[in-house]
């Protein structure tokens, strides 16, 4: 098996674990604290070279690295790393397209809805259907549905996705006057 941190890193790169968990994890305090220092090599900053020209002196001492010729006004903070990939949501073992779920939350909470399917998001997507309950086709978190046995044959549904649930744009006053006008 692949070594992995004991130390996993939460969404926006901030590390699960303090620095002191970490320490009580490992049990550092068990062992010696010696600092073994790191040979340092000596490396040059300048360097010489030779320049045409009589009255010109022959060699010039310049800088290895130039320095940048653009400063920051201000020191700002680079954000951390994140190398979370986002992963398809994995859907229950229980909950399977056709099957009958109970809602837990929001305004049809107890309600038995049917699931149709799961949605590129992750969410499901259920109806009541709308006829028999009242509960139109929605979207909803599987953790917030309790799964039931019963299970319902579906028909070939057309492609639903996740688009016809976005929101219109918000209308501005102009075409809010617009409409005023026309009236």
């Amino acid at each position: 098996m692949a070594h992995t941190s004991r130390n996993s890193t939460l969404p926006g790169g901030v590390p699960k674990l303090s620095r002191s968990a970490v320490y009580k994890k490992r049990a550092l305090y068990k062992r010696k604290k010696v600092a073994t220092v790191p040979a340092v090599k000596e490396v040059a900053l300048t360097k010489t070279k030779t320049v045409a020209g009589e009255k010109n002196g022959g060699t010039r001492t310049v800088p290895v690295q130039k320095s940048p010729r653009f400063y920051p006004t201000e020191d700002c903070k680079t954000p951390l790393k994140n190398r979370r990939v986002a992963k398809p949501t994995k859907l229950r073992g229980s909950i399977v397209p056709g099957s009958v779920v109970i809602l837990l939350a929001g305004s049809h909470r107890g309600k038995r809805v049917v699931v149709l399917k799961q949605l590129p998001s992750g969410l499901l997507l259920v109806t009541g259907p709308y006829k028999i309950n009242g509960v139109p086709l929605r979207r909803v978190d599987q953790t917030y549905v309790i799964a039931t046995s019963t299970k319902v044959e579906l028909p070939a549904l057309p492609a639903i996705g996740d688009e016809i649930f976005k929101r219109k744009g918000i209308r501005t006053k102009n075409e809010k006057e617009k409409i005023i006008d026309k009236t």
